[in-house]
C-alpha cells in the first residue's frame, strides 16, 4: 500500500487523502495537531508541499490553521454539527429520491454484501475496522445515483461528522446501523422506493438521537505511528 500511495504525481493530494482517511476512522481526533516537520519526514517531501496538503484538508473544513502554531484537525463546534447531521440528512434524501430505476439486482446483491460484511466486522472487536466501514452502505446508494458531486459531497459531510461523533456521541466505540441498513435494503428489494425513504429517515434520527452536545475528553495517539499505519497498508 505504502508503494502504491507514492505513486501519484501530487504528493499534496496523497497527504491530504491519508489524513482525511485518518480523521475518518478516528486515529486522528479533534484538536490533533498536523506536524509538519513528520510529515515531510513520512513522504520525504519538503513543507512547502505539506502546507499545500494541509490547506486542501483547510478547504475541506477538515482541518483548521492557529496562527503562529501550525495547523491543527478541526473542532466543529455545536452549531456547526448540527447543520452538518442537517445538511447530511438533506444529502441523504437526495440520494433515496434519485434511486428510482437505478437499482437492480446487481446492486441489490451489491448492497448485501455491504451489509454482510458489516455484520463480520462488527461481531468483531476491531473498533477502527467498524469505524472504517461505517459509511460504505450510505455511499453505495450514492453511487447508484449516477451523480458524482452527490456523492463526494456526501463523502465530506461523512467524515467531518466523524469529527462530531468523536466529540458528541453519548457511547463510546462505533454504532451499528446494521438494522437499519437491512430496512432500507428491504424496501429496495420490493422496489417501494417511498419505503426505503422512509427507513432511511429512521435510521438518521437514530444517528442524531446518539449525539448529545457536551464537551468529550479524547485522547491522543502518537502522530508518526498514525502515519505509519495508515501508509503501510497492504
Amino acid at each position: 500500500m505504502k508503494d502504491d500511495i507514492a505513486q501519484p504525481d501530487d504528493i499534496s493530494e496523497v497527504i491530504c487523502a491519508t489524513l482525511r482517511a485518518a480523521i475518518f476512522e478516528g486515529a486522528l481526533k479533534p484538536g490533533d495537531k498536523l506536524k509538519e516537520d513528520i510529515l515531510a519526514k513520512h513522504f520525504g517531501t519538503s513543507r512547502t508541499v505539506v502546507r499545500g496538503a494541509l490547506s486542501m484538508l483547510a478547504q475541506q473544513s477538515l482541518a483548521e490553521r492557529r496562527r503562529n502554531h501550525g495547523s491543527f484537525v478541526a473542532t466543529p463546534k455545536p452549531d456547526e454539527a448540527r447543520n452538518l447531521l442537517a445538511t447530511r440528512r438533506v444529502l441523504e434524501m437526495a440520494v433515496m429520491d434519485s434511486l428510482s430505476g437505478q437499482v437492480g439486482a446487481r446492486q441489490v446483491e451489491r448492497l448485501t454484501q455491504t451489509i454482510k460484511r458489516e455484520k463480520q466486522v462488527h461481531s468483531g472487536s476491531n473498533a477502527t475496522e467498524k469505524k472504517r466501514i461505517a459509511g460504505d452502505f450510505h455511499y453505495l446508494l450514492a453511487e447508484f445515483t449516477g451523480n458524482d458531486v452527490l456523492r463526494e459531497v456526501l463523502e465530506n459531510i461523512l467524515t467531518r461528522l466523524s469529527l462530531v461523533n468523536s466529540l458528541y456521541e453519548k457511547s463510546s466505540g462505533c454504532s451499528c446501523g446494521t438494522p437499519h441498513h437491512e430496512a432500507i435494503l428491504a424496501q429496495l428489494k420490493t422496489g417501494d422506493f417511498a419505503g426505503a425513504r422512509k427507513a432511511m429517515a429512521n435510521h438518521l434520527d437514530d444517528i442524531e438521537s446518539s449525539i448529545a452536545f457536551d464537551d468529550q475528553v479524547t485522547n491522543e495517539d502518537d502522530f508518526l505511528a498514525i502515519l505509519e499505519r495508515m501508509t503501510a497498508r497492504a
